[in-house]
């Protein structure tokens, strides 16, 4: 009874004890959460998990407040960041990736951060964009920066700049369109065009001139209805084959369309295109084949290109060199070259005498019938004695090569390392005074060489074209002649692989097996089996080597993603080109609202021919 009662006690006081601890832990953690030190909070509850390894309280103790500390300190950064307060949001980010390692957004935010501190050389890349006529990379670059961070100060002022750029690139005559926006409804039969061009004036009261070399007898016939104006001249227009020319806000002069009005009425624009990645003579070429313009001018100094045209031809200009002018995407790749080679080595066997002699009596030197006589065993010379000899040998050699390489897109890389051995040629010319040797040293490389090209495409996977080439020399035996033969062992291999970023492909399988045998022996004796090894000794090499590539392309820079929207634009036709403008899009929605209203305010015109 009393051990019974003594065993209830202890067990007792330790329940005691134990939810006194835990009590403790509670407690303490639950004041360390509430003052901020989260860390500190969580690495309490964890003590008295260990302690308490079934306290419930405890375990849902350490998920809320895990839950609470990631929850305050991802809006504390949230915060921290929005006040431009960087140190401390990466703190808080960091502190959040303390207590969940694997909370995403955390891990985004740091990155962001990471990409805000960049902000600087972007918002230069972004300048010198503009400067050099890239307003859509530079508005690329300021629309990055500012989702991000909005109130960017640099990056606002520069997309201002961008904007009043952008202005003075619209085709100016914002008041004339508005007047040709208004619908109207035209039945014209066999009618006169200048008669049609007045009707036209009254309803959009806008001043038609007309060329002295248009014909007055020119006549049209036309039926549409709620089309805008300015579509309606454009048909005119090309049913006659004539252009049209804005004088002001509202009058056009029309004129013929031959290649000397042309030249008389037709606007040009000269402009300057600074070039960073695209060369300019390439870009000549383009702008000549798809434009057709004549006068351009490259300047290989600066690279750049001016060219003269019309403005059409100078905006389709722009947006081809903006699509073009990109610079070429990079990559590193990480190589590791190893050469795995085992040797196996035995020499096993008896070393016998090589060299056998007589040893004068007195030293002296006497004929060799004279060495003969009285030969005993002290005038009898034997070296090396024979002794037992066993030598065995394991050597296993790893030559690592890991160098990191950083080439550009379709560039090739070349890496040697290894030796360059000299090998001497001798020539011979004779001569009256007897033959002339001439010497000459050419290099070659031997050792680990490897090239590598890669292609990196848009789907951020890399086209490596490999070549490795292992190799060692060896000198022979000079000729007569004086020249030195070099046998060259080697081994390489070729081949194209396709990579994802950051995918690792190891290449194997090169393997070299060498055997070699040697033996000194008895004649006879040694060929014994099992017995042989008592009279001779023989020495067997075993070789094997084989050859591994790990390589791992890691992409720096890829071209930038265009939406086909941008890279897809109108150009008119063959006879007429011409390019929308860049809000074309937007009004062209709107105008079709305004023309599925009911045609109350519409000029409706019906001319018929007597």
């Amino acid at each position: 009874m009393n051990r019974s009662r003594l065993l209830m006690s202890l067990c007792l006081s330790t329940a005691l004890a134990a939810c006194s601890s835990a009590q403790v832990a509670n407690k303490e953690a639950s004041d360390l959460i509430e003052q901020g030190q989260y860390e500190a909070g969580l690495a309490r509850i964890q003590e008295g998990l260990r302690e308490n390894p079934r306290d419930t309280e405890l375990h849902l103790l350490l998920n809320t407040g895990r839950a609470t500390a990631v929850t305050s300190l991802l809006t504390a950064g949230d915060t921290d960041r929005a006040r431009r307060d960087f140190p401390s949001a990466r703190l808080a980010y960091g502190r959040v990736l303390t207590i969940e390692p694997s909370n995403r957004r955390a891990q985004d935010s740091l990155k962001q951060l990471d990409y805000l501190r960049s902000q600087d050389d972007k918002l230069e890349l972004a300048r010198g964009d503009l400067r050099r006529g890239d307003i859509y990379g530079a508005d690329r670059q300021v629309k990055q920066m500012l989702d991000l961070d909005s109130k960017n100060e640099g990056a606002l002022e520069l997309q201002g700049n961008i904007r009043l750029v952008q202005s003075r690139n619209v085709v100016p005559y914002p008041q004339l369109r508005t007047r040709l926006d208004r619908p109207v409804t035209l039945e014209f039969r066999d009618a006169n065009l200048k008669t049609i061009f007045e009707v036209l004036s009254q309803v959009a009261g806008l001043n038609f001139i007309f060329d002295k070399d248009l014909r007055p007898d020119m006549k049209a016939t036309i039926f549409v209805r709620d089309v805008r104006i300015e579509d309606a001249v454009e048909l005119l227009l090309q049913q006659n084959q004539l252009h049209q020319k804005i004088v002001n806000e509202n009058t056009l002069l029309i004129y013929p369309d031959s290649p000397q009005k042309l030249k008389d009425y037709q606007e040009l624009v000269m402009r300057t295109f600074y070039l960073t990645s695209v060369d300019a003579n390439t870009a000549l070429n383009m702008i000549k084949t798809m434009l057709k313009t004549r006068d351009v001018f490259v300047d290989e100094r600066l690279n750049t290109l001016t060219m003269r045209d019309t403005e059409d031809a100078v905006r389709m200009a722009e947006k081809l060199l903006q699509s073009q002018d990109q610079s070429d995407p990079e990559v590193v790749l990480e190589v590791e070259v190893m050469e795995v080679a085992t040797q196996r080595i035995l020499d096993l066997g008896l070393q016998w005498p090589s060299t056998f002699g007589v040893v004068n009596a007195d030293g002296s030197g006497v004929t060799i019938l004279d060495q003969l006589k009285g030969i005993n065993s002290g005038r009898i010379s034997i070296s090396p004695s024979p002794q037992a000899k066993i030598n065995a040998q394991d050597n296993d050699i790893n030559t690592l090569a890991s160098p990191v390489i950083r080439v550009s897109n379709r560039e090739q890389a070349r890496i040697h390392i290894g030796q360059r051995v000299p090998i001497i040629s001798a020539t011979s010319v004779p001569s009256t005074q007897g033959p002339v040797i001439t010497e000459s040293v050419t290099y070659l490389d031997v050792g680990l060489k490897l090239e590598v090209q890669p292609i990196v495409h848009l789907n951020n996977e890399v086209a490596i074209k490999i070549a490795l080439e292992v190799s060692n020399a060896t000198p022979l035996e000079p000729t007569r002649q004086g020249t030195i033969p070099v046998q060259v062992d080697t081994r390489n291999a070729q081949t194209t692989l396709r990579l994802h970023d950051g995918e690792t492909q190891i290449l194997a399988g090169l393997v070299r097996n060498d055997h070699g045998a040697t033996g000194n022996k008895i004649p006879g004796l040694g060929d014994i089996p099992g017995l042989g090894r008592l009279f001779g000794s023989n020495k067997d090499t075993v070789g094997k080597s084989e050859l591994v590539l790990s390589i791992t392309p890691r992409i720096v820079r890829n071209l930038p993603y265009q939406s086909p929207s941008d890279m897809e634009f109108q150009t008119g036709t063959e006879t007429s080109m011409h390019i929308q403008a860049p809000d074309r899009g937007m009004e062209s929605a709107i105008r079709t609202d305004v023309m599925t209203t009911p045609v109350a305010s519409s000029a409706h015109v019906v001319v018929e021919k007597p």
